[in-house]
């Protein structure tokens, strides 16, 4: 696999655990917000990774992760 596709995955996964299964954000005792949440992606994955982040948190809020194609 691309390192590319491996950072891509690893912003996906990190986003995610910060949401619950209805797509909802929820905080720790170190990230409290999607701000603080976007900072930290910043700083471990670069630009590209808050891109990334971007588009999985909205996806996440869209609820397009929820939704079954068949």
């Amino acid at each position: 696999m691309s390192n590319v596709k491996n950072i891509v995955m690893e912003v996906e996964e990190f986003v995610w655990d910060f949401f619950d299964a209805d797509g909802t954000f929820v905080a720790d005792e170190i990230i409290k917000s999607k701000d603080d949440l976007m900072e930290v992606v910043e700083n471990n994955f670069g630009y590209m990774g808050v891109e990334v982040a971007k588009e999985e948190i909205l996806a996440i809020e869209t609820a397009d992760h929820f939704t079954q194609t068949l």
